[in-house]
């Protein structure tokens, strides 16, 4: 696959800090080379990577039993969850603990969000503190973010294919793939944004229990270009341009400027644009 290019929008808040990257975590960021990747938990629209946990009835339990490829002690286990073609308190709590052990797993991924566009108003008022923030232009050369698919509905995964998995009852499972697929839904209500996300594999590490985000290096060069939203300050214009090239970055630097209805982006004049 070719070199692809992805925006991400970062807000900025000003502080009276003399060192304005000490204030701002995204500033900070840029100026270090790290990616923020969040877990589903820290994304503002709820529904978002949200999936439906479908619960097993009493009968797909007892046809599971039935499977030769069960040891005794997990039949042992299993035969405890029904009876009288209801679950019983055994079964019930085991359910519950097997869907909170998911929800926890799913909660560790670590996700970095990106748009194919870099003109949106919306994307600008919303992620880029109402166009007071900017837009970094990433350059994809191998690994490269997935689409995200925006749908009526929320993705689901039968608890009953959990299961499965955790008794070692289907070698041929997908559950980890299905799983990666439910994290790229959103509704289509937000599907302005053509969002595309990067789920980082368990070597780039996972999102740990209570927390929010983790911090994930990549190479400076991956950033080609830096766009200031429309409404940012020349102080942190300033501010941004000499810490890039104080740092020897090869960044360009670009504007996003107001034309009639619509934002457009063109090249950084300290001239025009300060």
């Amino acid at each position: 696959m070719g070199v692809t290019r992805f925006y991400k929008f970062q807000p900025v808040y000003e502080r009276s800090a003399e060192d304005l990257a000490k204030a701002n975590k995204h500033l900070d960021a840029l100026v270090k080379s790290y990616a923020i990747f969040s877990g589903r938990k820290s994304f503002n629209d709820p529904f978002d990577s949200k999936i439906d946990i479908v619960y097993p009835t009493p009968q797909q339990v007892l046809t599971l039993l039935q499977r030769p490829n069960i040891d005794a002690r997990t039949r042992t286990i299993m035969d405890s969850w029904v009876s009288n073609e209801a679950f019983t308190p055994d079964g019930v709590r085991f359910l519950s603990d097997c869907e909170r052990t998911l929800n926890e797993t799913i909660d560790s991924y670590p996700m970095y969000c990106v748009s194919s566009h870099n003109t949106c108003t919306l994307l600008w008022s919303h992620y880029a503190s109402s166009h007071t923030g900017f837009c970094i232009e990433l350059e994809f050369a191998a690994e490269q973010p997935t689409q995200v698919h925006y749908q009526q509905h929320i993705a689901s995964i039968a608890l009953l294919d959990c299961l499965k998995f955790s008794f070692k009852l289907d070698a041929n499972t997908d559950l980890g793939e299905r799983i990666h697929d439910a994290l790229l839904v959103k509704l289509r209500c937000w599907s302005y944004e053509g969002e595309y996300r990067w789920i980082a594999g368990n070597a780039m590490g996972r999102v740990p229990k209570g927390q929010r985000s983790i911090e994930i290096k990549y190479d400076p060069q991956q950033v080609r270009a830096v766009i200031f939203g429309c409404r940012m300050s020349p102080r942190v214009k300033t501010y941004i341009v000499k810490t890039l090239q104080e740092l020897r970055f090869t960044t360009e630097f670009q504007q996003a400027i107001e034309v009639k209805d619509c934002i457009e982006v063109v090249p950084f004049d300290e001239h025009t644009h300060l």
